[in-house]
């Protein structure tokens, strides 16, 4: 499965998403790689730190996006990808080739603003590929007592996108992952606010990721009771 995480604004936690996301996955046991399509390269440095066993590429043109996609995607239960910003050619190349586009939003007018071009990009992609990729919003970087953020999170169901149930809050746990070359599912009491959030926001959007995970422990534990 290809996911992109997509974004026409900077600072909106595209890349701190995309490496909570890959790194989410390979904790459950699936063979997982990350794309950066970024110009900051900050989550392919993020992820090759926190966890160097998941594959990481890097792509700056649209025929190396589909180079690197299609061989990841050959090899790997996952690809997760981190698209550019802005209405450019690796964005719709990277939208053209996902199943799935996750569109973070924090709470500004602005990120409202290009949130609204992003969904420019995935219109365009269904149009081509009849329908395809789904497109999930995410309201990220939520203050509870912040007017902007209840006022965007009241108006975000009636978005041309289905919006996520789990708000992933302004936790310091975030910037903390970052500096400290981790995840915050990682962290453990430390950052456990973050943890719950992060676990429920992916588990929602991939839930037969959570079925097989299950699976697997189970046929584990059987084993392990067999086998003595």
């Amino acid at each position: 499965m290809i996911i992109s995480l997509s974004n026409t604004k900077g600072g909106v936690g595209k890349s701190t998403l995309a490496v909570h996301l890959a790194i989410w996955l390979h904790d459950q046991g699936f063979r997982t790689a990350l794309l950066d399509a970024d110009k900051q390269r900050s989550s392919s440095q993020w992820v090759a730190e926190a966890e160097p066993s998941i594959s990481v590429r890097v792509a700056s043109t649209p025929e190396e996006c589909l180079s690197e996609v299609t061989g990841l995607a050959k090899s790997h239960d996952f690809v997760v990808a981190d698209s550019s910003g802005g209405l450019d050619e690796l964005s719709r190349s990277l939208a053209l080739l996902a199943d799935l586009v996750l569109l973070p939003l924090c709470p500004s007018i602005l990120d409202l603003r290009s949130l609204q071009r992003a969904v420019t990009i995935l219109h365009y992609a269904q149009g081509i590929n009849r329908g395809r990729p789904d497109a999930t919003l995410i309201l990220n970087k939520f203050r509870s007592r912040d007017r902007i953020s209840r006022e965007l999170r009241t108006a975000a169901p009636g978005l041309a996108v289905t919006v996520a149930t789990t708000v992933i809050r302004d936790l310091q746990a975030y910037r903390d992952a970052a500096g400290q070359g981790t995840v915050v599912t990682r962290m453990g009491k430390r950052a456990k606010e973050a943890k719950e959030e992060i676990d429920q926001l992916f588990a929602s959007l991939f839930p037969q990721v959570v079925s097989a995970s299950d699976h697997k422990e189970k046929i584990l534990t059987t084993k392990e009771v067999v086998h003595g």
